[in-house]
């Protein structure tokens, strides 16, 4: 290549406590003149992808870059493109500028590159000279490999946030390419990352990464191929602006101007990639987020685990009072009534087993000083509704609408109901209204808005202008700023980046549960532990916690840097063991956000009772801080090794996940990444000592069982 745009100094970046002392090296972008084929480096050899050129899905078929008769790349003054952070040096822009199309009068590539950062931020625009159909824009293409590796295929693993992110995902070896099948309930193919993925050479502390820092338009999609079969070291990566199955298209009218989402491309190298992940997390979430507040609920018991929607009046104040004469000295403060209270699904009139209104309940919780928190499904509608059927365009009409199991964990909650087109100009002003009556009437401290993905469903939109995203984005937005500002809006089932500075905190994982089946030994909730065969390789992860482990592993990035992580409740009854219940109520507290209980308090044995009045737990909680799992991408199915630190305070927690006991020694340095000697270990949940070696302990765990240790000098 003839021409580059080069940045060469390499300087030592401050960038917040995790990463003092770490050298960044700065990508480059290589072009030649007249082509729109480019590449991006860094100065290590193995970071290079190359063979790059940018494609439009123009009337339902994709189109070369190459095909418009302007080609040029230019280096001048551009907008910026991401928020400035502690990376602050000196800014490059590069621009890809083709012109001379029949149909987009301009497409260009804008990359922002700043001295000293290890990544560089893209995106595109374009403008229509007559109207066409739109279908996505690929930022880069190649029609064969453009990432080579060095080593083995499994020196490195894919790891790739999901379209529901950060909902499901998929950890895997390259090779598994050819084999990994579509998630279970997920919204895209395993090879596909959306608004996240990474390259990662666990071993050699390098990562590639590729992360959205806005979500306005569609989502970015990060999709991984095998060229050419069986050679898993040659890999092609593709990134997309486009609908996640790609049936979506939008009208782009003659003069109109599009602008894509940016999104970094990034290489870290000798720096921990559960580090490197975590920074990304907080690029992410100043981007997107702007400094808008988070904030998070008091701990307390939700609704749905032992009731479904079998609750009324008397039910949520037996729970209150329960809460108020057992737990709340011990700090569980909240009752969440979750969906049931209802008519209908979809429609907001409360029904008879509320005699007496949600206000009253509402007072009755006021009057024990415990906050109570409502579920709603802001974008669903009951197709029953009186004002549905006086406008029945406000319906979507989704591409892939689908008959629902009962048996179906994750759809069954969406029987009944249809889901609204939040690009019709009428629909955010109803909800609008619907919810701010609701909330003035109702008074609850906080709701969870649940099952956004029915609104963000391909299909067709009155406004044929308008993404999924987009008109979901302003729907939302309209009907956050009607309420209170002090209001705590959890979002559980949606798009990780969609109008995001609405809600404190969003859902990282499935219920965990069966939603909405009951118990065959009632009184407790319908639980299962779940099954692990303990590498990602084997790829069966039964449901239950097991599951839920393994999803929650890798979103300890999302709390509190892109919004407040809200796991689904836990359980300490009798359907558990006791070192089962031990086990997921420790991992809700190493995560440090929403913590909930889902049991029905009043029927638990004093002995799992007494599991909720651990002060120590508790108080692991109240620390607002997400445990890294340090073997999150060394090739084990569910992480084991869970490391919590703060200025003060340093948590190690192990699990065993496995059916078997489990020996095993641990080494300060090479598995707790700890450089120092002499720790002194106590055990959170017994309050004794932890028996210790000169560089490390020896553990002899039971299945199913976990040790949360304190470490102190």
């Amino acid at each position: 290549m003839t021409s580059m745009i080069r940045i060469k100094a390499v300087t030592l970046v401050l960038f917040t406590m995790f990463w003092l002392g770490m050298k960044a090296q700065q990508p480059t972008v290589k072009f030649q003149n007249n082509s729109a084929e480019y590449a991006i480096s860094w100065e290590n050899k193995v970071a290079q992808i190359n063979n790059l050129t940018p494609e439009i899905k123009i009337n339902g078929k994709w189109v070369s870059a190459k095909n418009f008769k302007s080609i040029k790349w230019e280096e001048k003054q551009g907008t910026r493109l991401s928020e400035e952070n502690n990376y602050n040096g000196e800014v490059t822009y590069v621009f890809l500028i083709c012109e001379g199309h029949p149909t987009i009068s301009n497409f260009t590539i804008q990359f922002e590159i700043v001295k000293g950062r290890p990544y560089l931020v893209m995106n595109s625009t374009l403008e229509a000279s007559k109207g066409f159909k739109l279908g996505g824009i690929r930022l880069f293409n190649s029609s064969k490999e453009n990432i080579v590796l060095p080593g083995q295929s499994k020196d490195w693993v894919i790891f790739n946030e999901n379209a529901a992110a950060p909902h499901v995902g998929a950890i895997m070896y390259p090779y598994q390419l050819s084999t990994k099948k579509i998630n279970q309930g997920s919204f895209s193919k395993a090879d596909t990352g959306v608004w996240l993925s990474m390259l990662i050479n666990d071993s050699k502390n390098q990562a590639f990464t590729f992360a959205s820092i806005a979500g306005e338009l569609w989502p970015n999609n990060f999709k991984w191929e095998l060229p050419v079969k069986d050679d898993f070291n040659k890999l092609k990566l593709s990134a997309r602006s486009g609908a996640i199955y790609e049936k979506e298209e939008i009208y782009v009218p003659e003069g109109k101007q599009i602008i894509t989402d940016a999104f970094l491309v990034g290489f870290w190298d000798n720096q921990r990639p559960t580090q490197t992940l975590l920074e990304t997390g907080v690029i992410m979430g100043q981007n997107v987020r702007k400094g808008k507040p988070m904030r998070m609920p008091e701990p307390g018991w939700s609704s749905w685990h032992s009731y479904a929607r079998d609750i009324s009046e008397e039910k949520i104040k037996s729970a209150t009072d329960f809460i108020a004469e057992n737990l709340k000295e011990y700090g569980w403060n909240m009752v969440q009534i979750d969906g049931g209270w209802w008519t209908q699904p979809g429609e907001y009139t409360v029904n008879k087993d509320f005699p007496n209104g949600m206000r009253k309940v509402s007072n009755y919780a006021a009057e024990k000083n415990v906050n109570y928190g409502l579920h709603i499904s802001p974008l669903r509608i009951n197709p029953e509704d009186k004002v549905l059927k006086q406008n029945p365009d406000w319906i979507l009409k989704s591409y892939s609408k689908k008959t629902i199991d009962i048996n179906d964990d994750e759809m069954v909650t969406t029987i009944g109901a249809e889901y609204v087109d939040t690009s019709h100009p009428s629909v955010a002003p109803f909800l609008t209204g619907r919810y701010q009556q609701m909330v003035e009437g109702y008074n609850p401290s906080f709701m969870k808005w649940d099952h956004h993905y029915g609104a963000l469903e391909e299909g067709k939109r009155v406004d044929s202008t308008m993404t999924f995203l987009q008109s979901h984005n302003k729907t939302i937005r309209a009907i956050r700023s009607a309420l209170p500002d002090d209001l705590i809006v959890t979002r559980s089932m949606g798009y990780l980046f969609g109008a995001l500075e609405s809600y404190d905190a969003v859902r990282i994982g499935n219920d965990i549960n069966h939603p909405g089946i009951k118990s065959e030994q009632e009184p407790y909730a319908n639980l299962t532990y779940g099954k692990t065969l303990g590498t990602i390789e084997d790829d069966l992860v039964g449901k239950g916690l097991i599951r839920f482990a393994r999803q929650v592993a890798q979103n300890y990035y999302v709390h509190k840097n892109i919004a407040i992580c809200d796991p689904d409740a836990f359980f300490v009854n009798p359907l558990y063991t006791v070192d089962e219940a031990k086990a997921h109520m420790t991992l809700q507290a190493i995560m440090g956000g929403l913590f909930f209980v889902g049991d029905r308090l009043e029927t638990l044995p004093e002995d799992r009772l007494e599991l909720l009045k651990n002060r120590e737990i508790m108080a692991v909680n109240k620390l607002g801080v997400h445990a890294m799992p340090l073997d999150l991408f060394s090739g084990v199915d569910i992480p084991t090794v869970w490391k919590l630190e703060t200025e003060d305070r340093l948590i190690i927690t192990i699990f065993n996940w496995l059916d078997t006991e489990v020996t095993k020694t641990y080494n300060y340095k090479s598995d707790f990444e700890l450089d120092s000697k002499g720790y002194k270990l106590t055990d959170l949940w017994t309050k004794g000592l932890v028996p210790t070696r000169k560089d490390g302990i020896t553990l002899k765990q039971a299945p199913h069982s976990v040790k949360i240790m304190e470490f102190k000098k």
